[in-house]
């Protein structure tokens, strides 16, 4: 199994190439082609040059809603495309942050869970289970599959806030076309926890600071982390629902097998 590295950028840390990664039939995804990450916002310029000179990063695909992008917009990077492709229509405690504090939004929900950690790992199952159901979803999603089938030449990027639910859903959908195997998917998408440890250690301080409640603050790992129930509630979505995975991707992201011939073709080599 491939092991899964993050782009060493310094002002964004769970930004992956997933370039490397070996398909069932021995091919391998191209390198500095399909990049997975959180929001841009704390790019430094350094960072920019390594995305656009090094990746050859030639497309952005924003997963955030219109409130996201306004409190932190993403960097203007010179010659590349930047595409808002919505994943969500409205406010979803536990994906999006909308024009509240991270640490005001994370309190607010684990309250209402009663700061049940068990409660809210069914809370986020359900979310993750309307990524794939929720008609809007399903058809933003599709759209990002246009997007990759039509990319003509350099890397394409999609993020989301944290780069884990929208942006991880979106690589699981990715991966499992390209025919990764799903040992390698669930590798991938659990790294943001190791990623993104330090960010959710911050959030965890500041939660603490501003409720004094240590027990709150301690459940922030079940809103800011994966786990292995959520990507297996995709998987279970998509098997029990539609037979298989490549069904759901036939019917749901319009992959045909002209389609998935021509995605193989442009990502695998």
């Amino acid at each position: 199994m491939q092991e899964v590295k993050r782009i060493p950028l310094k002002g964004v840390h769970n930004t992956r190439d997933l370039g490397g990664y070996t398909a069932a039939d021995g091919s391998r995804i191209k390198h500095c082609c399909l990049i997975r990450s959180g929001e841009l916002f704390d790019l430094t310029k350094e960072d920019k040059e390594v995305l656009t000179r090094d990746y050859g990063l030639a497309t952005v695909v924003d997963f955030r809603t219109e409130a996201e992008r306004y409190e932190r917009p993403d960097p203007k990077l010179d010659g590349v495309n930047y595409i808002v492709n919505p994943i969500l229509h409205e406010k979803v405690l536990g994906i999006t942050r909308e024009k509240k504090t991270d640490e005001d939004a994370v309190g607010r929900v684990l309250k209402q869970l009663g700061g049940n950690e068990a409660a809210g790992a069914e809370y986020m199952k359900n979310i993750y289970s309307s990524l794939l159901t929720d008609s809007y979803c399903k058809k933003q999603y599709a759209s990002f599959f246009d997007i990759l089938l039509n990319q003509e030449k350099g890397a394409v990027l999609w993020h989301c806030t944290a780069g884990k639910d929208r942006a991880g859903t979106g690589a699981v959908l990715l991966l499992s076309a390209l025919g990764i195997p799903r040992e390698q998917i669930v590798a991938d998408y659990m790294k943001v926890n190791e990623f993104a440890a330090e960010g959710i250690d911050k959030m965890m301080n500041k939660v603490f600071q501003r409720t004094g409640d240590k027990r709150l603050a301690e459940h922030i790992h079940t809103l800011f982390t994966v786990q292995e129930g959520y990507i297996n509630t995709l998987f279970k979505i998509m098997e029990e629902g539609y037979g298989s995975v490549w069904r759901y991707l036939q019917e749901e992201m319009g992959l045909n097998g002209d389609g998935l011939i021509t995605l193989k073709d442009k990502y695998l080599q």
